[in-house]
C-alpha cells in the first residue's frame, strides 16, 4: 500500500472520475480521465478477500472500503481519499 499511488487503481481509457481529498479542513477535488480496477483486481492487488461484492479492509494501516464504481481511502493521520465515477 505504500508504494501505490492513486493511478494503480485506475485503468486508463474510457470515463470520467472524480477525486477528492480531504484533511486538515482542506477539500480537493478533481476529475481525471479513466476508470477504476474492478473489485476482484484491486482485491488481488492488495492481497484482501472480496465479500458480496465490496472490499472492507486495513492494509498498511489504511481503511480501504471498495464496491463497484467507487474506491475509499482513509489514513492513518485522518486524511481521506475517495475515487468515484463522476
Amino acid at each position: 500500500m505504500k508504494e501505490m499511488a492513486e493511478e494503480s487503481f485506475i485503468r486508463e481509457g474510457k470515463g470520467k472520475l472524480k477525486v477528492t481529498i480531504e484533511g486538515n479542513d482542506d477539500k480537493l477535488e478533481t476529475t481525471i480521465n479513466g476508470s477504476l480496477k474492478s473489485v476482484e483486481e484491486v482485491a488481488e492487488m492488495l492481497g484482501v478477500n472480496v465479500e458480496n461484492g465490496r472490499i472492507e479492509a486495513v492494509v498498511d494501516g489504511v481503511k480501504v472500503r471498495m464496491e463497484r464504481g467507487r474506491l475509499e481511502m482513509e489514513f492513518e493521520n485522518g486524511d481521506r481519499m475517495t475515487i468515484e465515477r463522476a
